[in-house]
């Protein structure tokens, strides 16, 4: 009944909330409150949240316990709740660390169509090391050697050489897109995220990744892909 309620919320802005819906649709995401006024989730590590006011989302952050490892506000008062509750205490002592995004999503039923002529492959232990070098986002080795070992990062070989990866994250999103420096402009992003995103329909599921405000390269791609962008932003907060 409380899934059924959440979903029922998250559907009224479906793109803006896809990471929530997916969570849900495949089982990763449990539902701590649904109600008229919101909903919050834990999905994998991740505390999800969307609130209808700010007094709401000020009730469902007095909710989360004292450690978070990473949580996710769908509106800006969200955020500032969760500012307002952990700003100053020992976990975030250094900081809370913001980044804004939308969501690219695949809202079409049919395969994404690109070509190249690069091998997709996915990526074995061997790479862990090479992935984590080159991921520029953040290091954290021990995370990518979770994912490969999960077998969700996929590279893209010209010949025997690795040109680009992308993979997927814990909580579900398409990312970790990187393109080699000497394979840059070569379609090599495209080839990539259409194999994610047809592996993603071949599964059930809907394909979407989030995009940090300021990546016009990363927006650019997904506007010629095809790919619907969110209107409204969400914040990913963390340590």
């Amino acid at each position: 009944m409380k899934n059924q309620i959440a979903e029922a919320y998250l559907k009224k802005g479906s793109v803006g909330h896809i990471d929530m819906l997916e969570a849900l649709r495949r089982g990763i995401g449990q539902v701590l409150y649904a109600g008229k006024d919101g909903v919050q989730m834990l999905v994998r590590e991740t505390y999800m949240q969307s609130a209808s006011s700010p007094e709401a989302a000020r009730r469902l952050t007095a909710m989360l316990p004292d450690h978070v490892c990473a949580f996710v506000a769908h509106e800006s008062y969200g955020k500032t709740a969760f500012e307002e509750r952990f700003r100053g205490t020992e976990q975030f002592h250094d900081g809370i660390f913001c980044n804004p995004c939308r969501f690219a999503v695949w809202t079409e039923k049919t395969p994404m169509q690109v070509s190249g002529e690069y091998q997709i492959r996915r990526l074995t232990e061997e790479y862990t090391e090479a992935v984590e070098k080159q991921y520029h986002l953040f290091d954290d080795l021990a995370y990518i050697a979770e994912r490969i070992q999960a077998g969700t990062i996929y590279g893209a070989f010209s010949g025997d050489e690795l040109a680009g990866f992308i993979g997927e994250h814990s909580e579900g999103g398409i990312g970790m897109l990187e393109v080699y420096p000497a394979f840059r402009r070569k379609g090599v992003g495209s080839v990539l995220v259409a194999d994610a995103v047809n592996r993603g329909l071949s599964a059930g599921k809907t394909a979407y990744g989030d995009v940090i405000l300021g990546n016009e390269a990363s927006f650019a791609l997904q506007h010629s892909l095809g790919m619907t962008i969110s209107e409204a932003e969400h914040y990913w907060l963390f340590a």
